[in-house]
Order: C-alpha cells, then sequence, then structure tokens
C-alpha cells in the first residue's frame, strides 16, 4: 500500500500497511500445515484476547459499561457538508474543473439489540434532491425507496430472476455495513446481522498520539481497521482499504440554442470520460471521529470526518443525540425489494 494513510506521515502509513499485511498472513496460514495452523490459531487467540481487552476499555471510556439503566436506545440527527469535485464541460473546447459543497441531512436510529435505521437526504451536483432510508431489522435489510435491479448483461435493459436476488441481497449487504459503520465508531460493536470477529494488530504510531488497531472481520469483505486511542481509549477512526477505480464525475454545463453546439458538447464530454477513465488501484477510506462530549452519561463523538487517499470528502455535524428514548418501531418497517 504506497501513500499516506488516514491522513497520516508516511511512517504511520507504512505502520498501518505492515498492519494489514499481518491480517493477510494470518488468512494465508490458516490453511497451513497442522503445526502452523496450531501456531497460528493461538496467535489468533491471543489477538482476539487483548482486542477484547481494549474494547472493554473503550467500551468504560464511553461510559457504555457504567450506564445505567444500560443503553437500549441511540438516537442521532444532525447536517453533513460533501465536498465534491467535478469536471464541467461547457463547449466542445471548453472543460473546466469544478468544486461544490453540498448540504444534507442525517437520521440515524438504533433500538438495540438489533434495529438500526439511517436516513440521508440531500442534493446532487444538478441540484436535484434526493433521499433514501437503509434499514436493518434483524435479520433482514434494505434500502427504501428500492435501488434498481443490477443486470448481468451488457444490455441493462435485460434482467433475470438471479438478477433480482442478487441485487436484493447486495444493497441488503450494502446497509448492513453502512450502518456498522455508526455502531462501530459510537457503541464499538457490529449489528447481529453482520457478525464480526475484531482481532488486535499492533500499534499505529504519529506525530502526536499512539493508535491501537484492531482489524474487523466480517462476513462478505466486510474488513474495517478500527483505531483507538492509546491514551483515551476512544475511538479514533475507521478505516477501510479498497481496490477500485478512482472516478471523476463528468457532466455537461452549456446553455446554447444550437442543436450542433449541444451535441458536439455532449461528445466532448463522453471522451472526457473515457480520456479520465482509471485501472483499479488501492485506496484508503477513513472515517475519523472527533469532538467527543457528555450525551447522558455517555461520551460521544459529534463529528466524522471521512477522508478518501487523505482528501477530505464529507463532514457530519451532530447536532443532537437522544440517549434511551422510544423510537417508533414503524421505523423499522419495510422489506427488502429491488425495482
Amino acid at each position: 500500500m504506497d501513500g499516506p494513510v488516514i491522513c497520516l506521515r508516511l511512517e504511520a502509513a507504512s505502520a498501518f500497511s505492515r498492519l494489514l499485511g499481518r491480517a493477510i498472513l494470518i488468512c494465508v496460514l490458516a490453511g497451513a500445515t497442522p503445526p502452523a495452523e496450531a501456531q497460528t490459531n493461538q496467535d489468533q487467540a491471543e489477538q482476539a484476547a487483548r482486542a477484547r481487552e481494549l474494547l472493554l476499555l473503550a467500551r468504560h471510556a464511553i461510559g457504555l459499561e457504567s450506564s445505567q439503566p444500560p443503553l437500549w436506545s441511540l438516537s442521532a440527527a444532525g447536517g453533513f457538508r460533501r465536498f465534491v469535485k467535478y469536471i464541467s464541460v461547457q463547449s466542445p473546447t471548453k472543460v473546466v474543473e469544478r468544486q461544490r459543497v453540498l448540504s444534507g441531512k442525517l437520521q440515524v436510529d438504533f433500538l438495540l439489540p438489533d434495529k438500526f435505521r439511517r436516513h440521508i437526504s440531500n442534493r446532487g451536483i444538478s441540484g436535484r434532491r434526493y433521499a433514501y432510508t437503509e434499514v436493518v431489522n434483524g435479520a433482514l435489510a434494505w434500502r427504501d425507496p428500492p435501488p434498481p435491479v443490477i443486470s448481468s448483461y451488457r444490455d441493462n435493459r435485460i434482467i433475470d430472476v438471479g438478477d433480482i436476488e442478487r441485487s436484493r441481497e447486495k444493497y441488503a449487504e450494502d446497509a448492513r455495513q453502512q450502518l456498522a459503520f455508526y455502531t462501530l465508531g459510537w457503541i464499538l460493536e457490529t449489528p447481529p446481522a453482520l457478525p464480526s470477529e475484531f482481532l488486535y494488530a499492533g500499534e499505529v504510531r504519529t506525530d502526536d498520539r499512539i493508535l491501537e488497531a484492531i482489524i474487523v472481520n466480517g462476513p462478505n469483505g466486510f474488513r474495517p481497521v478500527l483505531l483507538l486511542d492509546h491514551k483515551t481509549h476512544l475511538p479514533f477512526a475507521l478505516v477501510v482499504a479498497l481496490v477500485e477505480p478512482k472516478r471523476e464525475t463528468v457532466i455537461v454545463e452549456v446553455a446554447s440554442v444550437s442543436r450542433q453546439f449541444i451535441t458536439d458538447t455532449y461528445a466532448r464530454a463522453r471522451r472526457e470520460r473515457e480520456a479520465r477513465r482509471t485501472p483499479a488501484q488501492r485506496r484508503e477510506l477513513q472515517w475519523r471521529f472527533s469532538d467527543h462530549q457528555p450525551v447522558d452519561g455517555l461520551l460521544l463523538p459529534r463529528r466524522i470526518t471521512t477522508f478518501i487517499d487523505g482528501e477530505i470528502t464529507e463532514e457530519l455535524t451532530i447536532s443532537q443525540f437522544k440517549v434511551n428514548q422510544p423510537i417508533n418501531l414503524r421505523r423499522f418497517e419495510g422489506r427488502p425489494e429491488v425495482r
């Protein structure tokens, strides 16, 4: 893994790379000869025990272990800003790089042990508003409104029964994983529908702090690294290594009465998209938690900053937390489907 990770110095990035290397090594050794397998099992048991120890300290720091009555519901509301860079094609010969700040709202509800909900309302680059809700209710998960079916054919107009089922499960897994980021950052656990194993992976040293790294091993490739502050034990960040192309948004912004001018401008936009297409590469996404404040006996982060490859892409500010307040069960009603 090259380049900075979680916006730290290169030395810290190298340390984090070694942590991921250790996690990969564990998976490789699991299929080795019996003596190596026995040693690996022992190592994993020690790493799991150390992870449990650190998570207990973190839960104490947050106030989860001492809260009376115990936490059974948590709601959060706030606003976020998305920092969007895009390519504006304004004529067949004029292409401009632009950046906009898009504002949106967030509502999150946890009804423990197994009901979770996230509602997003936002505005796209074009100015069009949209909203959606992701829900995990027991073993079921879905997004509302239902997303489109993902076709397994080149012609996206062709779908079959298998496409419907695969799309439904993909969107359900997306909902589970998205909500798990919030549950990990706020209550240090994943939803029961996303069972995960926690393994200690060592320390990451930065300019001003030491971080304890815990790998979260979940199903279907869910594998973030939870970083805890060594001194306070509070969650500092969640880091995910991705392999994907770097996508640049190219849109047409043109005002003309000439049909040929508009046609040529859209043709230029297609060429720009093709020219800016990149192969899949290793990237890092980080959610950093900050501004921890007391809320009814708990210490919760009111700010979550998202970085991709060290660059800020979103900043969420929580304006209100509600702890152990009734939540209408209708918020968690619905059914998994696609359209």
